[in-house]
């Protein structure tokens, strides 16, 4: 190649450069909330952005990010607490801020809400959150096929149930962050009675108490995603031997399996605190997140 030519290339590719850096790489300050989007039957999900995603730039710009090899971020999927019967999508505390930060895309879901449906209903709005995500967040700079669920309280059961009965196809990991819910007969025989919220979420006919239990289809499938558990100090040792006998279940059917003893914390203070420096139960997330994403 003649030496003007190779000279013309050199400073066109400086150029390019150039323009990358100024349209690709500088994030929005603050991120961005692409907010009540409906996802199925009038319910609706958030979708907090790290940055100007480049699926809203301009065609030249899409070009630009590919050529640049530009890598869409892997998705966080929160389902919130609530005890079943209440709570909104909108209970996110930290989250979206933090993990932004950290280069993901979180998006925050709405479901249905007992009695005006059941956990049978529950875990299908999950699902079908999950599948529109899968078909849709690559327009916001997400990657369909780099999918974490996590969830709160209620939210963490209906996750660790989804995942159980292999409702949300291939996801990278799961996060139930401190529910008791994994085993709903052994939780009934250890407490010795249900209570608010679970009998109102659960009823008082036991073949409910076994459907509606991650448990129940661990026991006998394979599979499963990598799961990170937490829990909390509240409910003393009740709520550890829960948690960390369902734990001990997907182990035993070939799932990779961590558990964050986290007995220092409330069961608030386990979801409130996330995202905060130094905070235990946020550094454990982040090792979790950076392992099943890479």
């Amino acid at each position: 190649m003649p030496y003007a030519t190779l000279g013309r290339t050199a400073a066109l590719l400086s150029m390019l450069a150039a323009l990358l850096a100024l349209l690709t790489v500088a994030p929005a300050a603050g991120g961005s909330l692409h907010d009540g989007l409906v996802y199925a039957r009038g319910l609706q999900l958030d979708i907090h952005t790290p940055e100007e995603e480049p699926a809203r730039a301009s065609v030249f710009q899409l070009n630009l990010f590919s050529l640049a090899g530009g890598r869409r971020k892997p998705v966080v999927i929160y389902a919130h607490g609530g005890g079943w019967v209440r709570g909104s999508r909108k209970k996110v505390y930290s989250l979206p801020e933090w993990l932004n930060q950290k280069g993901y895309l979180f998006v925050a879901i709405d479901y249905r809400k007992v009695p005006s449906t059941t956990i049978d209903g529950q875990v299908r709005d999950l699902a079908q959150a999950v599948a529109w995500v899968r078909a849709n967040i690559h327009r916001y700079g997400g990657d369909p096929d780099r999918i974490v669920l996590m969830g709160h309280s209620a939210g963490a059961h209906l996750v660790a149930l989804a995942a159980a009965r292999g409702m949300v196809g291939n996801v990278r990991g799961v996060i139930p962050n401190d529910v008791q819910a994994y085993d709903m007969v052994a939780y009934a025989g250890l407490r010795g009675s249900l209570g608010y919220p679970y009998l109102d979420a659960f009823g008082s006919d036991p073949q409910d108490w076994v459907r509606w239990s991650p448990a129940t289809y661990a026991r006998h499938g394979a599979g499963y995603p990598p799961h990170l558990f937490l829990h909390s100090g509240s409910n003393g040792e009740r709520r550890r031997a829960l948690t960390n006998g369902y734990a001990n279940l997907l182990r035993s059917r070939g799932a990779r399996v961590e558990v964050f003893d986290g007995r220092r914390y409330t069961h608030g203070s386990i979801a409130r605190r996330l995202g905060q420096p130094g905070d235990a139960a946020t550094a454990a997330i982040e090792r979790f997140l950076e392992r099943v994403t890479r």
